[in-house]
């Protein structure tokens, strides 16, 4: 029996998953006991388990005598079984006690007990704790939905990883997928998908909220239709090379899942340091406004100067002022273009690169870095090579052999531009990057590297496509 005035703090709610109800036992002084309770679902199926997790915390500078925690159930739930960090539990039917023993100050209790309910409708535990050293109790009702209706949903899960090789400190990028299959909509839909720890995530789109427990990222895509999925994309930075396995799971409370095989899926990033080879990159031209784009332009030469062939090249500036417009990608925060192809030992190539907004800037070769990277898969999507979503209103040649191609657009759309030397597009290639439409109409000039692989000539026939990316 407890001694003293006992005054109850009341609370009835539906607590839904994940969601905590937190109560304080405030005596005299300001001394408090933190004490949370929550369920591991809203609503759950007839005989399906349900879990409740009770934190105690004893903050008041006591210790605390005969501290303890009763669980009153239902009729109709029947206790399973219960884990506890500290002190002993006793049964009586359908009333759960843990006795915490003398209860330390600072010392936090974890206590857990899990039910199962032998009948539909609405269940109830009602959870207290009290000790004879304090002159109050606290406690709530959790409430829970019992249905016998089964939801049909097969929930399936798929990885992605990037289609270009990754090199340490790139910013790169996989996509998960979360797809309802079965019947039924599927409500309370969660993800969980874990981190290796030598990755940094940057961002996630689209923008969702989500939870972290220890390397898991937790995702609740709340009611998924039946047919419908949820496409998310993970820009990270891996700062560790070697094989980073990343994997994602899911599931939802209160479902029947037929094929739990595909509820997980996993995919594995090989992450690689940049490859043998001596290259070196210089300017050979001053800065030029090219009024057709409106960007400022510089041609940089690339030179092999080593004795290997490398199977292609990339170009890291750093110390930027103006962005680098026809930029493919970034390592540890810088840009870097590639030239997608392989260079003989001795040989060099110009490069064009791009810089907006337009002007003049002060730039030197000590901000250009040049690596040998494996060579970078520009090969289209396999509809593109058979295809075209737009139409191309205008091909030019120019006068100084770069070709133009105009395409009318939507404000700021991406747009991707395919290119073959042969009409049938057999050896089709994505000329990166990807264009965003400033305005109802895009003008692209196809100039040679870095964007294609060779600079068109008056000698040889260019053909074009151009997609509006999803």
């Amino acid at each position: 029996m407890f001694h003293g005035m006992k005054i109850f703090l009341r609370f009835r709610i539906l607590v839904p998953l994940l969601t905590a109800l937190v109560v304080f036992c405030r005596p005299a002084g300001a001394q408090i006991v933190g004490f949370s309770v929550t369920s591991s679902a809203g609503s759950i199926l007839v005989s399906n388990s349900l879990t409740y997790t009770i934190n105690v915390t004893n903050f008041t500078g006591l210790t605390l005598a005969d501290a303890v925690v009763t669980n009153v159930l239902s009729a109709s739930i029947q206790p399973v079984s219960v884990t506890y960090s500290q002190g002993f539990f006793t049964n009586y039917g359908n009333v759960v006690v843990f006795d915490l023993g003398p209860f330390g100050d600072g010392q936090i209790a974890l206590l857990t007990l899990t039910v199962q309910p032998t009948a539909v409708g609405y269940i109830t535990n009602n959870v207290s704790f009290a000790s004879i050293t304090v002159t109050n109790t606290a406690s709530t009702n959790l409430v829970t939905q019992v249905t016998n209706v089964v939801t049909q949903a097969d929930l399936a899960v798929a990885m992605t990883g990037p289609v270009q090789a990754v090199v340490t400190n790139d910013l790169t990028t996989y996509g998960v997928t979360v797809v309802n299959q079965g019947t039924d909509a599927a409500p309370n839909v969660m993800l969980t998908n874990t981190l290796p720890s030598s990755v940094m995530l940057l961002g996630v789109s689209p923008a969702q909220s989500y939870t972290v427990s220890s390397n898991n990222l937790i995702f609740n895509l709340g009611t998924l239709a039946s047919g419908g999925s949820t496409n998310l994309q993970f820009t990270i930075e891996p700062t560790n090379a070697g094989v980073l396995t990343f994997s994602a799971s899911v599931e939802a409370s209160g479902i029947s899942d037929p094929n739990l095989t595909n509820n997980t899926a996993s995919t594995n990033i090989t992450v690689i340091g940049y490859l043998a080879g001596t290259l070196i990159a210089v300017t050979n031209s001053a800065q030029t406004i090219n009024l057709q784009n409106g960007l400022t332009e510089q041609s940089v030469l690339l030179s092999n100067v080593g004795d290997i062939s490398v199977p292609a090249a990339r170009i890291v500036v750093t110390g930027l002022t103006n962005q680098l417009f026809n930029a493919v990608g970034t390592n540890n925060g810088h840009p870097f273009v590639d030239y997608s192809t392989a260079l003989a030992a001795g040989k060099s190539v110009n490069l064009l690169l791009q810089y907006n907004p337009r002007g003049f800037f002060r730039f030197t070769n000590g901000q250009l870095h040049a690596y040998a990277v494996p060579e970078p898969n520009w090969t289209p999507p396999k509809a593109t090579a058979t295809s075209t979503n737009l139409i191309i209103s205008h091909i030019v040649r120019l006068s100084n052999g770069n070709m133009l191609i105009e395409w009318p657009s939507i404000t700021n759309r991406a747009y991707t531009v395919i290119y073959s030397d042969n009409v049938l597009f057999s050896n089709a290639m994505i000329a990166p990057p990807s264009v965003i439409a400033p305005a109802d109409r895009v003008q692209w000039i196809d100039y040679g590297p870095p964007t294609t692989v060779n600079a068109p000539t008056n000698s040889s026939v260019r053909f074009y496509r151009v997609f509006q990316n999803p």
